[in-house]
């Protein structure tokens, strides 16, 4: 199973449910997707927890954001999923939902949003679509 989708699952979950918090297994690729979505203002914060008894951190606690009742979160999906990878060059980033959503991509500089790449002349995986 695609662990980054997972999360992205247990995250629409927690908005349709209105909960304020929910909890996530740790990886360094989620706490990267979880920065940006923190920056572009769909979430409130993030914090990952590190067991006494364990050496490595086991999991990271999300705080979803709202505003007047209504969720900053509409909608999260995966874009490039491990069947099928889905790439752009930095040439179509203007082609892609500008505007409309915001796009999370991996590049060679890191994760960033739409945005960022398209400043920095950057492309990369197509991480997911966020509105």
């Amino acid at each position: 199973m695609d662990p980054i989708a997972n999360m992205f699952s247990q995250i629409k979950n927690s908005v349709n449910a209105n909960k304020q918090e929910l909890s996530v297994s740790y990886s360094k690729a989620k706490t990267a997707i979880l920065e940006n979505l923190k920056k572009t203002g769909f979430i409130a914060d993030y914090k990952i927890v590190k067991n006494e008894q364990q050496k490595y951190p086991s999991e990271i606690n999300i705080k979803l954001k709202y505003e007047n009742r209504r969720s900053a979160l509409n909608d999260i999906k995966r874009v490039s999923k491990p069947g099928k990878r889905v790439y752009a060059k930095a040439g179509q980033l203007s082609k892609l939902l500008y505007g409309k959503a915001d796009i999370i991509l991996s590049t060679s500089k890191g994760v960033m949003s739409l945005r960022e790449a398209r400043k920095q002349g950057l492309g990369g995986e197509v991480i997911c679509e966020v509105r």
